[in-house]
């Protein structure tokens, strides 16, 4: 008796064991594929002043639940040391080969391959500014919400970067994402962005981030240079006239790389200072 009891317990536990697993595999979510010649983001952060396009400094703000400047109906509320387009080169980096495997999953890198992914020497004092990127994106915190056409509220809370794990005898890392990252990358709210011209704009910050930024558009709007300013976390010191001028540098750079990629890019500032892109 005692004993058919123990067989229909250990019965029911491998059924319930199997059913849990069942569960867990049906809820796992993998990234779409993009191409290898491409790098995905969404559209929010893209849009956003997370990623700044000042020059990176050797001091950091800290934010605690600071409110980012963002377009449309976001919102995202950001905690961390402030990030800029170069964290975004190797967040976009880590995404793209996190791709290939389940969220939540580790993926292996050795750092040598990652710096050469993004066009970077592979000396100590690289391998070094590298690890302190990692650390960077791992101490973020981000909250970010909107709401559909239904006026139903939706979006992710959570790291940038769920976990890292290194191993300085063998150069190679371990990292992995949240799955519920996934929900930023819905079909129609995320980009790929092209990264052989993303990596030519090389350190022109202002250019990287408008060139992410108008991406996100197939058929971009008018928009004002003081919004730009605001949007991709100019510095507010900087005199409308002179950001005009870095704007214009910025776009004729975006352009330039587009165009050797076979990519129509025409842009225009009129009298009132709204932005005209017209892509191809």
């Amino acid at each position: 008796m005692a004993k058919g009891a123990n067989d229909n317990d250990t019965n029911r536990f491998r059924e319930l064991a199997e059913r849990a697993a069942a569960v867990a595999l049906s809820e796992s979510v993998q990234l779409k594929l993009w191409p290898d010649d491409r790098r995905g983001a969404p559209n929010a952060l893209l849009r956003s002043a997370l990623f700044s396009a000042g020059k990176p400094t050797n001091t950091r703000k800290l934010f605690k639940e600071h409110m980012l400047a963002v377009l449309g109906p976001i919102q995202i509320a950001y905690s961390g040391p402030q990030l800029y387009q170069p964290e975004l080169d190797v967040w976009l980096e880590l995404v793209h080969r996190c791709r290939l495997r389940e969220l939540g999953t580790e993926t292996e890198f050795p750092v040598r391959s990652f710096l050469k992914s993004l066009g970077r020497s592979t000396g100590k004092s690289d391998y070094k500014a590298l690890v302190g990127t990692f650390r960077l994106l791992a101490t973020t915190l981000i909250e970010v919400t909107a709401r559909d056409e239904k006026g139903r509220v939706r979006g992710y809370m959570g790291h940038l970067v769920d976990s890292l794990e290194h191993n300085e005898a063998t150069g190679r890392w371990r990292v992995s994402l949240n799955p519920k990252i996934a929900s930023l990358f819905a079909p129609t709210e995320h980009t790929w962005l092209h990264a052989g011209a993303r990596q030519a704009l090389g350190r022109s910050f202002l250019a990287k981030w408008l060139h992410g930024y108008f991406s996100t558009h197939r058929v971009p709007l008018p928009i004002s240079l003081e919004r730009l300013q605001e949007l991709s976390g100019s510095s507010t010191k900087q005199q409308l006239r002179d950001f005009r001028r870095s704007v214009r540098r910025a776009l004729e750079e975006v352009a330039v790389v587009e165009l050797a990629d076979g990519r129509g890019f025409e842009w225009r500032i009129d009298a009132d200072d709204l932005v005209h892109v017209q892509r191809g």
